[in-house]
């Protein structure tokens, strides 16, 4: 049973002028940088703050007594988490942190905040129930609240610098001006505050639960902003962590996230295994550490996300260099498919059904396009069959007969989607080809050319106003748009191609 490594995206544009969205301060201590790309060494430890001592206390107390990992503060890198005085072995449990220290939608619920909002709030919505719930935990204050020493280690909103939910409605819209991740955000955040005006109406009713000095907008953008970068799906829902939320990223860290047994040491293979016992998110290591070397995961850079997910969910973009950036890079968009007027539509519709697409797929597809030669064709399959016509006197023989077959109602869905993984005719590749360099060129078109973006991308030079936070907010969205280019243009180049052999 994995537990992977990684927070869902939510595509959740502006947020209302009338909110106040400064985030919270009321934490004071950093996690000033949670990624890295390939190893980093040990380094020496920084002055360790209260705040630390009193995590590991609580860590220890709650009968978490790992000497495998232990939280540390490295300069440069904030809280983190690094191998204990003895380092780690291949193979070894670095950590198993029971489900009783996780704070998890399903305990919101059933507290009083999830019964004070269940109208609103559905049980589904994991991120909102998981935002409240460290609300309330932070009104409870140090007192009150038996996870404070967890509580007050998470980042303020003026340490998530690079996270694009919290920047002000103007600066973002400049940084991120052609960038798709500015509607992105910007729907989030209207989302969000729609969300929270819905949560607000409940709260005169039920004031002692929501002391309003916690619970407002810029707190429930601020909670937000923690879940989407640290909470980890863990079974069915989204669950924070303690400990575990400290590793930092790393591509193609080896380290492996998973669902364990509380008390009984590593991961278990199957369900069953946990039934009728209290599970725990284990942390196993992929390769050996030394003592104080820093522990990392991987946040799903060396899979599938591109670099605008990893700054939408964490803040931040891999990479410390221009081709680093630029390979990181992708850029959602958007292809029409089969069109309303084609006679062939229901046949298409259905043949894309029986092959197990989801309802509405023939209306186009949505691509993370990527600077790869795979993804710059991904969508070529689709945009065939929406071209594909039986009178066609270009298509090849084989193709022609599967397309009179499909009109006929006989095709064989498996035989014509693998006909439609090649060309299938110089008129269909030509539309294929108009199409999709129409959609790449436009969105080229809005972004800002590349040696305009390369220099404000550059990493921190040491020049006045360079180590700014507003600084460090442009160098992240020029990463994130030099990436875009990159897929675009890699997409071009190979669509051109295309429709030049299509017209030879």
């Amino acid at each position: 049973l994995m537990l992977r490594c990684l927070a869902p995206l939510y595509l959740l544009s502006t947020a209302a002028d009338a909110y106040s969205l400064d985030a919270p301060r009321h934490f004071v201590a950093a996690v000033s940088a949670r990624h890295a790309r390939g190893t980093v060494a040990s380094a020496a430890p920084a002055a360790a703050p209260p705040e630390l001592a009193s995590f590991r206390a609580w860590l220890s107390e709650s009968g978490i007594a790992s000497e495998a990992v232990e939280p540390a503060k490295l300069p440069g890198w904030g809280v983190c988490l690094v191998a204990g005085p003895d380092g780690v072995a291949q193979g070894d449990t670095l950590l198993s942190i029971p489900t009783a220290l996780h704070l998890t939608p399903a305990s919101v619920a059933a507290g009083p905040v999830g019964a004070a909002v269940a109208r609103v709030v559905p049980s589904d919505d994991h991120s909102a129930l998981l935002a409240l719930g460290l609300l309330e935990q932070l009104s409870r204050g140090e007192a009150n609240c038996s996870s404070w020493p967890y509580i007050e280690l998470l980042p303020s909103g003026d340490e998530m610098v690079g996270m694009p939910l919290l920047w002000a409605d103007e600066e973002r819209a400049q940084l991120l001006s052609g960038s798709h991740l500015e509607g992105c955000v910007a729907q989030a955040r209207q989302q969000l505050l729609e969300q929270w005006a819905a949560v607000e109406a409940v709260l005169p009713a039920h004031a002692e639960v929501f002391p309003r000095s916690v619970f407002n907008a810029a707190g429930y953008l601020w909670a937000h902003a923690v879940v989407l970068s640290r909470a980890l799906p863990f079974g069915e829902e989204l669950h924070l962590i303690p400990l575990l939320d400290l590793a930092n990223h790393a591509a193609g860290s080896p380290h492996a996230c998973s669902i364990g047994v509380s008390g009984e040491g590593g991961a278990v293979s199957e369900a069953w295994q946990v039934e009728g016992k209290e599970a725990a998110a284990v942390l196993t290591a992929g390769a050996a550490a030394a003592a104080g070397e820093q522990v990392f995961i991987d946040y799903g850079e060396a899979g599938w996300r591109s670099s605008w997910e990893m700054l939408y969910t964490y803040g931040f973009v891999p990479g410390s260099s221009v081709e680093e950036w630029i390979a990181a890079g992708g850029r959602p968009l958007f292809f029409d498919g089969v069109s309303p007027s084609d006679e062939l539509l229901p046949q298409k519709r259905a043949l894309l059904a029986a092959l197990g697409a989801s309802e509405g797929a023939a209306d186009g597809q949505w691509l993370d396009l990527k600077p790869t030669a795979d993804q710059c064709v991904a969508m070529a399959p689709l945009l065939r069959l929406a071209n594909l016509s039986p009178g066609d006197a270009s298509l090849e023989e084989g193709v022609r007969r599967l397309a009179e077959a499909l009109a006929e109602w006989r095709a064989d869905p498996t035989a014509l989607w693998s006909a439609l993984q090649r060309p299938v005719g110089a008129a269909v590749e030509a539309k294929v080809a108009e199409q999709v360099l129409s959609v790449c060129e436009e969105a080229l078109a809005a972004l800002p050319p590349a040696d305009e973006l390369a220099p404000r991308a550059k990493p921190d030079q040491g020049l006045p106003g360079d180590g700014t936070a507003e600084a460090e907010r442009a160098r992240c969205a020029a990463r994130v748009m030099l990436g875009e280019r990159s897929a675009l243009e890699a997409c071009v180049s190979v669509w051109e191609k295309v429709r030049a052999a299509a017209a030879a």
